[in-house]
């Protein structure tokens, strides 16, 4: 599982089939955007020269919870 992003979401305490990318663009000591687009399909995850999607298994439009784990400094987070 070394550099690699995994997605996953939960329903009623139900974890679904993860999805793993294996497209890691972030370098040691460097800084990264990264930025979510949401319908009701899917979201996608726009990456330093790299995107990919995730299905939006619980059909919201808005999220209001996500959680991050790794080896990295969160500085910010907004929404729009």
């Amino acid at each position: 599982d070394v550099n690699t992003i995994v997605c996953n979401s939960k329903k009623v305490e139900e974890w679904g089939a993860e999805h793993r990318e294996t497209v890691f663009p972030f370098q040691k000591g460097g800084t990264a955007e990264i930025t979510f687009g949401v319908n009701q399909n899917d979201v996608t995850v726009h990456l330093p020269g790299h995107q990919f999607t995730f299905p939006n298994r619980l059909n919201l439009s808005v999220f209001d919870y996500f959680d991050t784990q790794g080896d990295f400094t969160l500085q910010s987070l907004s929404w729009e």
